[in-house]
């Protein structure tokens, strides 16, 4: 009945020595020559230093790679540098070669524009680069501060006329032309009329010296300076104030209402 006890306990022994030798084996490191690289590295002595590195984590090694890294690195950069100051170099001759080839070349002439037509040039009208759209517009240029005719600028108050030939009340906005011609050129007067408050608001604050300025039905335009101004209760007729309002040449008179509802403030300019 021994026997058969004495041989399993021995069967264990043989099973338990085989499997600590094969964990052993498993621990030992493999020889590096038996470890197969990745494909694309089999030729790279860089890459089977790093794969020593790796298996076998020396030291030596990996500060050595370290160092050959290092040192491709430098060499890649200081080729970068020198690559972008070759590039940088070329560029600058280029652009003096051909700033020098266009200095040199004559300005072609009247007689070679056919010349240069035919070899396929266009020649192109010079453009003032201050003001280019002025140089290419055929366009007359206009005057924006320009009146239109037809208009009054009283110190700087811009309106239309309108004929309101002896009519009993000016116009609701703009002004009038009550009396007279509003031509600028036939040495004779004009008599304007306007509401206060309103409009001609603008004739109770001029004194003599300031400037009217008509624009004329034919555009035509004169500037006038107050010499005189007065005023007069709003029964006043035509013939008592005739003779002082007529007597500039060219020139005009303005009136509107002093805003009382009881007088007329007439003012004439030359």
């Amino acid at each position: 009945m021994k026997s058969p006890k004495i041989l399993a306990t021995a069967v264990a022994g043989v099973a338990a020595l085989c499997l600590a030798g094969s964990i052993a084996y498993a621990i030992e490191p493999a020889d590096p020559t038996t470890l197969p690289l990745p494909d694309k590295a089999q030729d790279t002595s860089i890459a089977k230093q790093v794969a020593s590195i790796i298996v076998y984590e020396d030291q030596e090694e990996a500060v050595a790679m370290a160092t050959e890294f290092d040192k491709i690195h430098d060499e890649l950069a200081l080729d970068a540098v020198a690559s972008r100051a070759a590039i940088a170099k070329r560029h600058r001759e280029d652009g003096a070669a051909a700033s020098s080839q266009a200095a040199s070349e004559p300005a072609a002439s009247a007689d070679d524009d056919g010349a240069g037509e035919a070899a396929g040039q266009i020649a192109v009208e010079a453009v003032d680069v201050t003001e280019p759209l002025k140089a290419i517009s055929d366009e007359p240029e206009s005057d924006p501060s320009a009146m239109k005719p037809a208009t009054i600028d009283v110190n700087g108050d811009v309106m239309e006329y309108v004929p309101s030939f002896e009519s009993a009340s000016a116009p609701t906005s703009g002004a009038g032309l009550w009396m007279g011609s509003d031509s600028t050129t036939d040495d004779s007067w004009g008599y304007f009329i306007g509401h206060n408050p309103g409009p001609f608001t603008c004739v109770m604050t001029l004194k003599n010296g300031d400037p009217v300025t008509v624009c004329d039905g034919e555009g035509a335009t004169r500037t006038y300076r107050v010499v005189d101004e007065f005023i007069v209760p709003d029964d006043t007729y035509w013939e008592d104030i005739r003779s002082r309002v007529t007597d500039y040449g060219e020139s005009i008179i303005l009136q509107t209402c002093c805003g009382d509802n009881a007088h007329y403030r007439v003012v004439i300019a030359c």
